[in-house]
């Protein structure tokens, strides 16, 4: 969803998706997700793009764990994601 844009949280409840990820989450936002089921990305926090593999798990999609350095590995993650 739209970076700096709090409202845009609102989509995510009004269209009942299992996953929703955004650049920054207020509490609030995180808290009713989790009163919804619904799984959360961060990814303006620290680590935030981690929190997608809870979110892969909950919908027992597979998965392998990423231990790499990212910042160097993106465009390599990125090839391996759009051609395979």
């Amino acid at each position: 969803m739209g970076q700096g844009n709090p409202e845009s949280a609102d989509a995510i409840f009004a269209r009942r998706s299992n996953i929703f990820v955004a650049d920054k989450l207020s509490d609030q936002n995180k808290s009713q997700a989790e009163e919804l089921n619904v799984n959360w990305v961060e990814l303006h926090s620290k680590n935030g793009y981690r929190r997608f593999k809870k979110a892969l798990e909950v919908l027992s999609i597979s998965h392998e764990d990423f231990t790499g350095d990212l910042d160097t590995k993106l465009d390599e993650v990125f090839t391996h994601l759009f051609n395979d």
